[in-house]
């Protein structure tokens, strides 16, 4: 295995070799670039967009039908164990500020939500709201890093890197919108 590092990574990341794949879902197939560990580097709905994987390689990644511990959680996921993508081992290059809110949106569970400003809260700093949002847009690794379940404290919904329309759909299959 070779290890390279990516500009703007928090460390250096063993992205060789990789592997790719993609999961149907009901709403659209999710993309998934991992590590041969299984560690998701990069994901997204629908086809990738540049800022997808602009930090990762996807041409040099193996296509494989599935990768182990990643298939299984989305389809467990779409199938209502809306929690089983947050066991998905994830890295992603980020600042000290979005690797806290990465990790913050990891424990928002399955079929609640989170406002902006309680996200800048749990990652450590409360008047770091529109941090908070920009650490959701960066969000390479969606949806095992549930941007998605993050909300604007009067509870509308709008800002969604695959669309807002999407983002409703994921918070409704998730029990948190009715």
């Amino acid at each position: 295995m070779t290890s390279r590092k990516v500009a703007g990574a928090s460390r250096s990341w063993r992205y060789s070799p990789l592997v790719m794949t993609s999961v149907r879902t009901p709403w659209r197939p999710i993309g998934v670039v991992a590590d041969e560990d299984g560690i998701v580097i990069a994901s997204w709905f629908g086809e990738p967009r540049e800022t997808d994987v602009a930090h990762v390689d996807i041409s040099a990644a193996r296509k494989v039908r599935q990768i182990p511990g990643v298939t299984d959680a989305v389809r467990d996921w779409v199938d209502g164990d809306v929690d089983a993508i947050l066991e998905v081992p994830v890295d992603q290059p980020g600042g000290e500020f979005q690797q806290s809110a990465w990790k913050a949106m990891r424990r928002v569970k399955g079929g609640t939500t989170v406002s902006y400003a309680d996200l800048a809260r749990m990652s450590g700093n409360p008047r770091a709201v529109r941090a908070a949002g920009t650490a959701c847009a960066l969000n390479h690794v969606a949806p095992f890093v549930p941007c998605h379940r993050i909300i604007h404290t009067d509870g509308t919904i709008s800002a969604y890197g695959f669309g807002p329309d999407l983002k409703v759909l994921l918070l409704e299959h998730e029990g948190a919108l009715l």
